[in-house]
């Protein structure tokens, strides 16, 4: 009866080269080589494929939260920080601005410079211009009535 079956399965699992493969608990496979049995779990190698079964909630270490103190000293160091960056974009713009400046008023100088030393004539009768070649075309300037009385009294330092 019932002991005579329990006692043919005690001798059947202890003569099976792996008993929970005989029970049926472990699903095995063959391996393609040999008739190698290797339980579900593990790769051929025999190296485990899942790892440590460890509970995620076991891996992850808890950070200790910041005091209140250390949040607003962080806070204040951040607050000192960005005020220093604009002081430095500021200081950084205004130097650009007036190097701009200064090159604009040099540029300016050096033409007046270069009206007052130049040898120039007023051309009254414009109708040989068109006939001119492109090089002269280009040394040609335009000034209005204004701008030649400026020039011719700067040259000359007298009123006309």
């Amino acid at each position: 009866g019932q002991q005579g079956g329990a006692q043919w399965l005690k001798q059947f699992l202890s003569h099976a080269p792996d008993p929970g493969a005989a029970m049926g608990k472990i699903k095995t496979r063959q391996h393609r080589a040999g008739n190698k049995v290797v339980p579900k779990q593990k790769t051929v190698s025999g190296r485990k494929w899942r790892g440590d079964l460890t509970k995620s909630s076991s891996k992850v270490k808890s950070v200790p939260r910041k005091t209140f103190e250390e949040k607003m000293l962080e806070k204040r160091r951040v607050a000192s920080a960005k005020e220093l960056e604009a002081e430095i974009k500021a200081k950084e713009k205004e130097a650009r601005v007036a190097a701009a400046k200064r090159r604009e008023a040099k540029k300016k100088r050096k033409e007046e410079a270069q009206l007052r030393s130049g040898t120039f004539q007023v051309i009254t009768k414009t109708t040989k211009i068109s006939k001119w070649n492109s090089k002269a075309k280009k040394q040609l300037m335009k000034m209005s009535a204004e701008q030649i009385e400026s020039v011719l009294k700067k040259k000359y330092h007298k009123e006309l």
